[in-house]
Formats: structure tokens, C-alpha cells, sequence
């Protein structure tokens, strides 16, 4: 990939989930001040139909909200002006509804004693970017207690929403992090009891809920991660391939830096990195951040993660995390799954555990094993290797 640097010099990265040259013009428009800002717009808008912005990638249609804000606080003049501001106010009135969905749910998981967290765009929206308009989101995410999440899938069930692909299970929610919901109308909802898809043990998220900021939400008292856990959630979550460009965790990660620079707590950032394996991640989107967008990284972090030794399992992780799945690579994500849950057991222990691995993150009875592990290989560009087949 080529990264444009501060416009001038030119960088390849390694990973397929960097911001394409374009897509970094935009990115510079829509976060820079001043000249830098406007000479970035004028250098995409040579490159992008902007008068056909509906067939732009999902990504860039994603960021044009904030783009207009910025051009209009630098008092732009452009035709295409008019056009992000329709987008602006249409991303501004889905997410007013979109909130009202989020802030009946988070009411009806307080009255049944399910505490909540509220995670990603939700939360940025009303702590860092203040403004419904600006950060289009698809779906909610919210975390519970591990030991709450039954409680809340029978909740969700009970409201009306439907689990995709199957119905969520304890042996399931022992093994997995998250699951999706969708009600009548079409919106989703993503329930966590984990925040890292790479942490999954009972009690991974405690020191998050420990440290967590407590808020309201449309006048509803709910948790959100502090500015520092926001920061290792929004760059490790981003670090990782998407069939729609996930480049927006850039906008995210800054408006985070803008919003709580001095709240930044660097050693803890760099500590939770470190218990949690996830070094790499972090590590390449702070530079990226500080190369790119001068972004206010503390240097010494930098120094901090590069010193560590990062075992042999995690720089497979990561390297399968950051490029396109195959059915070859996503059956190693299952096994860098499994050996975290299981990095006490030797070798030989891990691989006769593995099938009731793939059997509660799966769903299915122990039986039924061998015909869908080989139905979801045969069948990949159909169904993906973490989800359950039709039982």
C-alpha cells in the first residue's frame, strides 16, 4: 500500500487495511486545519467524481460528514458543498433514531440489573465528536458483565431482537466475544462481554470496568471506556482487514488525542498492550498516527512497545488480522483463538482440546463436527469459518 504523507513523501505499508493514497487525501482534508486542510481537499477533489458521491467507496462515504465540517470551518468555497451537507443532515437524523433505539435498550437492561458499557461509535459520538451528524454508524455496540451476557441475549430475545446465524449459547459465550442482533426494522446491534476478540478469558475485561467513565446517555447512567482503553480499543480494532475500508479508526484515534490529550495515560496504554499480546497492532497505528497526522504521541511509548519481544503466536495473529481471509488462514485464526484461551496447556493438550473449541464456537453437537468443518472449507466464499451452518 502507498500512504501519502503529510502530501509529499510516499510510503509503503505492510497489511492490507491502511488507507489507500486517496482515501489518506481525504482523511487530511476532513482532520487538518488550515492550508494543509484545503490544499489535501483540493488534491482528492481532482482525483474522486465527488458529483457521483454515492458511488464512492463505503469508507470515504463514511468520513464526508466530518469533511464538511471541517471545509465549512474553513469557510470553503465549493459547489459540492451543498451535497455533504445533505450527508451531514441525513447522518444526523439516522443516528438521532439509531440513539433512541440504543438509549431503550440500555433503559430496559437497567431495569433488569444488567450494567452496561457503551463501546465504539456511540460513544465517540457524544464524548469525542459532539455532534450527531458527524460519524455515521451502521450498528451499536454495548458491553455487559461476562456473567451477565446470557441474561442480556434472553433480554434482547425477549425486545424482539433476533441473534444472526444462530442462537447464542453458554458454551458459546464461554468461548466467543460478541454476538449480532437485529430487529424487525433492519438495525444491528452488536452485545459484547469481551472487548478484544483476541481476549476472551472470564475475567479479561476487568480492569477495563474497573477504570471505566461513568456517563449518561440520553439521560441514562452507563459506562463508557476511559480516554486511554478507548485509544488501545479504537487503534487495535481498526488494525485489521474489512471488506469495507476501516480506515476511519484514523478519524476515531484523533478525535480521541484532540478531546483527551492530557488524559492519556501512556504507561497504561503501553501495560495493557503488553498483558493483552497486542503490541503490533498498537505499535504500527501510533506511528502511523504520528508520521501521518503529527499526531501528540508520547515518544516514550513508542520506545516501550518496540522493545518488547512479541512471542511467535502473536506476530501470526496479527499478520493473519491485517490481510484478507482464506479458508487456510482463517482455520489458523480459530487455532491463535483457541491457544490464547488455552496458553497454559502444552501442545498436545491445546490440540485435543481444539475440536470442543470448534464445537461451542460453532454451535453444532460434537457429531456433527467433521461434516461442517468441511462444509464451511468447501463452501468459503459462502459463509465465514466463525459462524455457525445451518443446523
Amino acid at each position: 500500500m502507498i500512504g501519502v504523507d503529510r502530501m509529499g513523501t510516499f510510503k509503503k505499508r505492510k497489511g492490507s487495511f491502511w488507507p489507500t493514497q486517496q482515501q489518506e487525501l481525504l482523511l487530511l482534508s476532513a482532520l487538518l486545519k488550515g492550508s494543509d486542510a484545503i490544499d489535501a481537499w483540493k488534491e482528492w477533489r481532482s482525483r474522486v467524481d465527488i458529483d457521483d458521491i454515492d458511488h464512492l467507496d463505503p469508507g470515504s462515504y463514511r468520513l464526508l460528514p466530518l469533511l464538511y465540517h471541517n471545509l465549512k470551518s474553513l469557510q470553503a468555497q465549493d459547489p459540492i458543498m451543498m451535497k455533504l451537507k445533505g450527508v451531514y443532515r441525513l447522518t444526523w437524523y439516522k443516528n438521532q433514531m439509531l440513539f433512541h433505539t440504543i438509549a431503550g435498550l440500555l433503559r430496559s437492561f437497567q431495569s433488569a440489573g444488567i450494567e452496561t458499557m457503551v463501546l465504539k461509535g456511540a460513544a465517540l459520538t457524544f464524548l469525542c465528536y459532539k455532534d450527531y451528524g458527524l460519524r455515521p454508524m451502521n450498528d451499536f455496540d454495548v458491553l455487559v458483565h461476562t456473567d451477565q451476557a446470557m441474561p442480556a441475549i434472553r433480554r434482547l430475545q425477549k425486545l424482539g431482537w433476533k441473534p444472526k446465524d444462530f442462537e447464542p449459547r453458554e458454551e458459546y459465550v464461554s468461548v466467543s466475544y460478541s454476538h449480532g442482533f437485529e430487529d424487525e426494522s433492519g438495525r444491528e446491534f452488536d452485545l459484547h462481554w469481551h472487548i478484544f476478540p483476541q481476549c476472551r478469558e472470564a475475567h479479561a475485561d476487568d480492569d477495563f470496568w474497573g477504570k471505566a467513565v461513568l456517563t449518561k446517555f440520553h439521560d441514562l447512567p452507563t459506562k463508557t471506556l476511559n480516554p486511554t482503553d478507548q485509544l488501545l480499543h479504537i487503534c487495535v480494532h481498526g488494525a485489521r482487514w474489512n471488506e469495507t475500508p476501516p480506515f476511519r479508526w484514523v478519524a476515531d484515534a484523533i478525535m480521541i488525542l484532540k478531546n483527551a490529550e492530557n488524559e492519556i495515560d501512556w504507561n497504561r496504554l503501553a501495560a495493557q498492550a503488553e498483558k493483552r499480546h497486542l503490541i503490533l497492532p498498537l505499535l504500527d497505528t501510533l506511528q502511523y498516527l504520528r508520521d501521518t497526522f503529527e499526531a501528540q504521541i508520547a515518544p516514550e511509548i513508542i520506545k516501550n512497545l518496540q522493545s518488547v519481544t512479541v512471542p511467535h503466536l502473536e506476530r501470526m495473529e496479527y499478520k493473519i488480522t491485517v490481510n484478507p481471509a482464506t479458508k487456510w488462514t482463517a482455520i489458523l485464526d480459530l487455532w491463535c483463538q483457541h491457544s490464547r484461551l488455552t496458553e497454559n496447556s502444552n501442545i498436545l493438550r491445546r490440540m485435543m482440546q481444539f475440536p470442543a473449541f470448534l464445537q461451542s464456537i460453532w454451535g453444532i453437537s460434537l457429531w456433527k463436527l467433521p461434516y461442517c468443518g468441511f462444509l464451511k472449507i468447501v463452501t468459503w466464499h459462502q459463509t465465514r469459518l466463525s459462524k455457525n451452518p445451518s443446523k
